[in-house]
């Protein structure tokens, strides 16, 4: 069974537990499918969020260190914590609510 969108921009965000630490990895792919090997999770086409960015979320960077040469991945289905599946838009910075514009008044000049 693949899951899989016809949607290019479709992402899976799929946060699991990886032996033997037990610490939650998180990663962002757009296909997860039954590997050929019993009872483990194929996750592939890794995407990795632009470097030039704003904001950097420290679980992306790990991520993005962790996965960068990675073709798939294999992992137990029951290491699998979820998987969230969502439509990847270009983040404005400028409509974020903590940013706003800042208006400095000009007093009189002597």
């Amino acid at each position: 069974m693949v899951v899989q969108k016809k949607e290019k921009d479709t992402i899976f965000r799929v946060r699991f537990l990886e032996k033997p630490q037990g610490t939650p990895m998180e990663a962002l792919v757009r296909q997860i499918e039954a590997s050929n090997l019993p009872g483990l999770v194929c996750l592939s086409q890794f995407v990795f969020k632009d470097s030039t960015k704003k904001i950097i979320l420290p679980e992306e960077e790990a991520a993005a260190k962790r996965f960068r040469h990675t073709e798939s991945f294999h992992i137990p289905y029951h290491n699998i914590l979820f998987v969230e599946e969502f439509v990847d838009e270009p983040v404005d910075v400028r409509e974020l609510p903590f940013l706003r514009e800042l208006h400095i008044e000009k007093g009189p000049t002597d």
